[in-house]
């Protein structure tokens, strides 16, 4: 049964889940060549990469502008900074990476609001959602390791090696480690 205390919550374990990902992902940009992290995919060359990375640092972005505590605003996924410098290079981008791994860290040990509001807008519909940090952590991790699978389908279709563990989520990763368990039991 859960504790809605909130010595329940563990935001330590939440941004650790976070920043596996994002250090699986800047350990695969730094060896990823240059020119697959640019190039397009699909028929309509609408995928790539670097696109993909830049998507997963705007909505961390979000989330960090939000938890300031000098900044009143909502958190706000849908207008997002959207830098196009961080598509178009990989050292950038893993850099960017490497500073929100370090201010994720912070929310461990700083004073936060535990909870926020959300703009979200459905059909037109612009509302406000109550939400938390620690929910908007889970999101984040699953959303990062969502990408981070399509990253790693368009890396191997140009041949780059990628490891079983890089895009799949821990939760499918603890079911396989069980099953495993089971079988050599």
């Amino acid at each position: 049964m859960l504790n809605s205390s909130s010595d329940s919550i563990n935001c330590a374990d939440l941004v650790a889940e976070n920043t596996h990902a994002i250090n699986q992902l800047t350990d695969f940009l730094v060896a990823l060549p240059a020119q697959v992290y640019r190039q397009t995919f699909g028929a309509r060359k609408q995928h790539v990469i670097g696109k993909h990375v830049r998507h997963i640092i705007d909505h961390y972005m979000a989330l960090l502008r939000t938890v300031d505590e000098q900044s009143p605003e909502s958190l706000d996924y849908e207008n997002r900074q959207r830098e196009e410098s961080l598509e178009l290079d990989q050292h950038a981008a893993c850099n960017r990476l490497l500073a929100i791994v370090s201010s994720l860290c912070q929310l461990m040990t700083a004073r936060h609001r535990t909870s926020v509001l959300m703009r979200h807008v459905s059909d037109d519909h612009d509302r406000l959602v109550s939400t938390s940090i620690d929910r908007e952590l889970v999101f984040l991790a699953s959303h990062t390791v969502h990408h981070m699978a399509i990253i790693a389908m368009l890396a191997e279709q140009e041949g780059v090696e990628v490891s079983e563990e890089f895009g799949v989520h821990p939760s499918t990763l603890r079911h396989l480690q069980q099953l495993n368990m089971a079988k050599s039991a």
